[in-house]
């Protein structure tokens, strides 16, 4: 991964972090309405948050393999990549056809406790990543490992959204961190 690709996911991540509360708060308000325009929003929301969510899982496999040769997550992140893009398409169908709602929002219910139970699997093998990430690594895979845990809950998911926001906020950082360490070399070369 290049020092541009890194600093392009870093900022990826912050965007989600930022993003996530204020947008879970727009969607909470238009639940239940029906209009096309409350739809049209709750649609490219979904989308958008999916595709971020997919997107920063391999931004940050592809960092596992390029930099560390780390492929213990793979499966996982393979796991919550389809959970979460099944989610989001059930979600947003959710949205369309009515007579559909209630089935899909229990499909989504079930796929995102086993989302969450995979999550709290991806946490706990990060740990063995040879490679502390800048002193982020185990303050972000006890990050992940708890909102998979509020996630599964069902209960506590608002507070898992918050802490997964937490969460991008550490991965951010761990891709800017490896960004700058990446390009130090570089400037260090260039010195006479």
């Amino acid at each position: 991964m290049t020092c541009k690709t890194m600093t392009i996911a870093g900022w990826l991540a912050m965007i989600s972090a930022f993003f996530t509360l204020p947008l879970m708060y727009l969607s909470y308000r238009l639940e239940g309405r029906l209009d096309a325009t409350a739809s049209i929003i709750q649609t490219t929301m979904q989308l958008a948050g999916t595709l971020l969510f997919v997107a920063l899982l391999l931004y940050f496999r592809k960092l596992l393999h390029a930099r560390f040769i780390f492929h213990d997550t793979d499966r996982s992140i393979g796991l919550m990549i389809k959970a979460g893009v099944i989610a989001g398409i059930l979600t947003v169908v959710s949205l369309y056809v009515t007579s559909l709602k209630e089935t899909t929002a229990l499909a989504v219910i079930v796929i995102l406790v086993a989302q969450g139970v995979v999550q709290v699997q991806f946490g706990y093998k990060l740990l063995k990543l040879p490679d502390d990430l800048g002193g982020m690594l185990k303050p972000f895979c006890y990050a992940n490992m708890a909102t998979g845990i509020m996630i599964a809950s069902v209960v506590l998911f608002p507070v898992g959204v918050l802490v997964s926001a937490i969460s991008d906020l550490m991965l951010g950082t761990i891709f800017f961190n490896i960004a700058r360490r990446t390009k130090e070399p570089d400037l260090d070369r260039a010195a006479p």
